[in-house]
Order: C-alpha cells, then structure tokens, then sequence
C-alpha cells in the first residue's frame, strides 16, 4: 500500500507545501516558504510585544495584550519545531512508507484506510471550528462600520481594534493598513496552529492504525492452533509465519512512537505552559471587556478556540495510549497458552511490553491524555481566579 496516494495524503500534502514542510520539496522553494511564513508571524508579533513592553505597568492593558502575543510564540514554535526536527519529520514519512509497504493484505489495507479517512475527517472538523472562531475574531471591526449603515447616528461609531498594538503611527489615521496587514498575517500564525496539530494527529493515527492492523492478527491466533499437533507441520508453520509477522508490526511500530516521541517533546512542554496562559487571559480580558459587547463575544470565542486546540491534541495522545495498550488485551486473549511453548515465548514479550503504553509527553514531564486536559483547564481556572482578584 501506498500511505501517500490516500486521499488524505494528497490533500495534506498541498498544505505541507504551502507551509514548506513537505521532506521532498525542492530546497529553495522550501527555504523560500519558510522564510516568508516566520516574516508573517514576525511581522504581526513585533508590534504586539512592542505594546505590551509600552503597558506594562498597566495590568488591565498588559493582560489584554498578552493572549495575541501568546498564540503567536505558540505558533512561532510549533513551526521552529518542524524546521528544527525536520530530519525528525523525514524519518516519521520514511517509516510510514515503510508500513505501508508491508500492508498487502486486503483487511489491512482497510483499516489503514479507515483511519487515514478519520483523521481526514477529525482535521477537517478542527479546521473548521478553528477558522470559524478565527472569522468571528476578525470580523468584529467591521460591525461598527455595517451598523453605521444599518442603523446610522449622528456620528460615526467609534472603531474597534482588532488588538493592542504599536506600529508609532496614528492608528486612527492609519486603521485600514494595520487592518489589512492583520488579516495577511494571523491567518498564516493560525494554519501553523492548525496543520501542526493535524500532522501530529496523522502521525498519531498512523501509529493506532498499526496496532489495530496487530491487534487483527493477534486476536485470530486461535483459530489456527485448534487441534494443532507435532506432526501438524504446515499449520505450525503458519502460526510461526503469523506470530513473526507481529512481532515485525510490533516492533516497527514501537520505533515510529519512540521517534514521535522525541519530535514533539520539548515543543510540546512550551506550548502546554503558554496555552494554560492564554486560556486564562482571554478569559480575563473577556470579562474585563463584558461592558463592551462586541470585544467581550470575540475574546470569548477566541478562548473556545484555545480549549478546542487544547483538547484536540491532548486527545490524538490518549488514542495512542489506548490503542497501544489495547494490543495487551488482544494478546492475552488469543489463546497463547494453547501454543506451542516455542511459540509462547515469541508472543510474551508483546504482551510484557504492551503493558506500558505509548504516549507522547511535554518534556518528559507530562503526558498528554484527558487527564492532562483536565488537569490544565482546573490550573487555568485558578489562575483566572487569582487575576481577576488582583484586578
């Protein structure tokens, strides 16, 4: 099987391009891409930084001014990531082929297929939400101006700034350029948010695919040992051929986690700590700004977006924990005490090892899963609590 040409692969692969992370790309145009993409989310977090450095000693317009600035160092090193580990990136692609060419069996093509076709799904839902609370973000200063034409004043309505920023001109004066200039940047900090999450669900869901194409053989082991005898040679050479074929599965897909593993790691320790931050900010500056409608709906719905984020990629690692635990279950229950004891010592250390999931951690520190979800939005909440009491 060909993991690329899946439909989900040839979608994905135009977007990885576009974002100059696809291992074959020519190099300049790939170096090219790069450059103008870490330009982008530059351009947009200078005059942030440079704000907020301005109110600091503000606390009202220091903590409005954080959660932008925030988002963009999350997106600023999810992308440093790729390009740090891109050769990280290129061996994950490389073994993903690798399985795909050991799937020659029609029931393992399909259930490859079929999480190619969830996590196509899975992304374009997340996508979906995410760019939706994205429009609603950027959209908010134009209602002062469609107001002004549905339900005209006496004056015009004040404008709304999309964020705090400092570019030491007269942003009233210069309003449509700052404008602009947000809306050709944060879409571009916003997709790295985004296409980096859903290759990490790819990868992801390469790996349970992998351990449920193991878990099929596993749990069929049964129905070949039945009534199985010394003299049994051909069936007991096909058990053998079986059991060897898992351990094959097995320990490649141990090798594609460990490698997932180390290439998330230590950018996935940054991000936790800065997105606890941002869901607590957005949630202060929104009821800081609860007399002002419009700001306080597009500050809640940007803190929506960062749960959503948060949860889906602390979901794609409780999948991997469960589906790699699962192979554990499946073994036990294959009847391998009816196998031959030379077989027997072959399926033991799949179990043994099955018994520890897989997972991928921040930082070696903490592991992602629900628990972790949990676990940050209380954290969140109680710095919300401690902020809004310091105000």
């Amino acid at each position: 099987m060909n993991i690329f040409q899946s439909r989900h692969f040839r979608e994905f692969k135009i977007v990885l391009i576009l974002l100059g992370l696809w291992p074959s790309q020519p190099p300049l145009q790939r170096n090219c891409t790069r450059f103008v993409v870490i330009l982008a989310i530059l351009s947009i977090l200078t005059p942030k930084m440079i704000k907020f450095i301005k109110l600091i000693h503000d606390i009202d317009g220091a903590i409005e001014c954080l959660p932008m600035i925030i988002v963009h160092l999350v997106s600023l090193t999810k992308y440093l990531n790729w390009i740090l580990n891109a050769n990280k990136l290129k061996t994950l692609f490389a073994l993903m082929e690798r399985d795909g060419e050991i799937l020659e069996v029609d029931q393992d093509i399909k259930i490859m297929e079929d999480w190619l076709e969830r996590i196509r799904s899975v992304g374009a839902t997340y996508t979906t939400g995410i760019f939706s609370v994205l429009g609603t973000f950027l959209v908010s200063p134009a209602i002062p101006k469609i107001m002004d034409i549905i339900n005209p004043l006496n004056e015009s309505r004040p404008l709304i700034n999309l964020y705090e920023t400092e570019y030491f001109v007269d942003q009233q004066k210069y309003y449509l350029y700052i404008l602009l200039h947000a809306y050709m940047t944060v879409p571009i900090s916003v997709a790295v948010l985004v296409y980096f999450d859903i290759l990490l669900g790819t990868h992801v869901y390469h790996a349970c695919a992998m351990f449920k194409i193991l878990r099929s053989y596993l749990e069929t082991i049964h129905l070949d040992i039945h009534n199985i005898t010394d003299r049994d040679q051909r069936k007991s050479e096909i058990i053998n051929r079986k059991i060897i074929h898992c351990i094959t599965i097995h320990k490649n897909t141990l090798e594609f986690t460990d490698e997932l593993e180390s290439s998330y790691s230590t950018a996935w320790l940054i991000m936790l700590t800065l997105c606890t931050f941002v869901i607590t900010l957005t949630g202060t500056v929104a009821v800081m700004k609860l007399d002002k409608p419009m700001d306080a709906i597009k500050y809640i719905s940007f803190s929506s977006g960062n749960v959503c984020h948060l949860y889906y990629t602390t979901f794609q690692g409780q999948q991997l924990i469960e589906e790699s635990t699962a192979v554990f279950h499946s073994a036990y229950f294959s009847d391998w005490y009816n196998i031959p004891p030379q077989y027997q010592r072959l399926l033991i250390p799949i179990m043994i090892r099955s018994m520890a999931p897989c997972k991928i951690s921040a930082g070696n520190i903490f592991i992602l899963s629900m628990d972790l979800f949990s676990s940050v939005i209380q954290k969140a909440m109680s710095f919300f609590t401690l902020l809004s009491s310091m105000r």
